[in-house]
């Protein structure tokens, strides 16, 4: 049986969270407004803008796939419980959070590791992963045996259903962004993002939809199995960072209770009411201003507008601003695999 049998899907997830939620937080139209012209007048971001980061692969081929698909199954909970953030100098540039991640793969496929084969990821161990993801200050990359897990799962499944290669699941998708975000799901147990909001089964699906966004933007000029017809029905990407970069301009508005717990730093767990409330209102923030922006632009061929795409400038932005946000809103902390 489908994991969706009886759960529906991140947009309609959204939908019903922002229709039941009880008033820990709104949605302003005005920061709705003010985002959607900020995108517009942006003329400095593309679609290719977030690929074009230096430690992201700059090269269209099916190493990038193996390469897209290690960072996605391992992009999750970057932050630091202390002040020194995950912090990784490659090439004489430091490097945080996912980037940093993104920073130590590369270091370790310079060093001729294999980490995105699916046997060495099937049988990667916790030195081997303490070693790869070594950190300026020697700490430990958080939730470590947690990564260890997903990258042995993710290494399984490729030898056992896809002949150890990545590409053989976009085949299967026929062009769809949803099929594919779907049979990753299906058939990669740590991509099941999952919730229970009000009754309701839920899904957020945060890795699932990054992966298929970053395949995309990556390979749809290069491989048209990879040019999805359907991109847009993907929504942003849930995770701590966009939802912070949200509540910074004006889009989300939060309660007197719940910013209280988010600047005395307590953890909120995954799937609980304000952690599932807080990525709800991120999609529909999301979708929100897509719509606005779709209703100001004058040419109506120009199909770049999505969730995705919004996302990712949210994301970016909040790293040139990194330091003015910090000082300003906290983001939410939450231990889990998915984000």
């Amino acid at each position: 049986m489908s994991v969706f049998a009886d759960r529906i899907y991140p947009r309609e997830s959204a939908e019903f969270i922002v229709a039941n939620s009880t008033s820990n937080m709104e949605l302003c139209q005005e920061g709705i407004l003010k985002v959607a012209q900020l995108i517009i007048d942006n003329s400095d971001f593309t679609e290719n803008t977030y690929f074009a980061v230096d430690v992201h692969r700059q090269v269209a081929d099916r190493k990038t796939i193996d390469w897209i698909f290690l960072v996605d199954t391992i992009n999750f909970s970057f932050w630091s419980d202390h002040e020194a953030n995950f912090s990784v100098t490659f090439h004489g540039k430091q490097y945080t959070g996912y980037l940093a991640a993104c920073a130590c793969i590369n270091r370790a496929l310079e060093k001729n590791i294999p980490i995105t084969s699916s046997s060495y990821m099937e049988n990667v161990t916790p030195d081997d992963v303490r070693k790869i993801f070594k950190t300026d200050d020697g700490s430990e990359i958080p939730l470590l045996q947690e990564r260890v897990n997903v990258l042995n799962e993710a290494g399984r499944i490729l030898n056992q259903k896809f002949d150890g290669n990545f590409y053989n699941c976009i085949l299967k998708c026929n062009k769809s962004a949803v099929k594919l975000m779907k049979d990753v799901v299906e058939n990669f147990e740590s991509y099941r993002d999952f919730a229970t909001y009000k009754g309701q089964k839920i899904s957020f699906l945060k890795r699932a939809q990054i992966l298929v966004s970053d395949i995309y933007l990556c390979m749809r000029k290069v491989d048209d199995v990879c040019n999805f017809h359907d991109i847009h029905e993907l929504t942003m990407f849930p995770d701590y960072r966009v939802p912070q970069v949200l509540h910074f301009l004006d889009v989300l508005k939060y309660s007197s209770t719940l910013m209280k717990q988010l600047d005395g730093k307590e953890l909120l767990q995954n799937g609980s009411e304000y952690e599932v409330e807080i990525r709800g209102f991120s999609i529909k923030a999301c979708d929100d201003i897509v719509k606005v922006i779709r209703q100001k632009i004058t040419d109506v061929n120009d199909t770049k507008y999505n969730a995705a795409y919004v996302d990712n400038f949210l994301w970016l932005y909040r790293r040139k601003n990194a330091k003015r946000i910090e000082e300003t809103v906290p983001f939410h902390r939450t231990r889990c695999i998915y984000y």
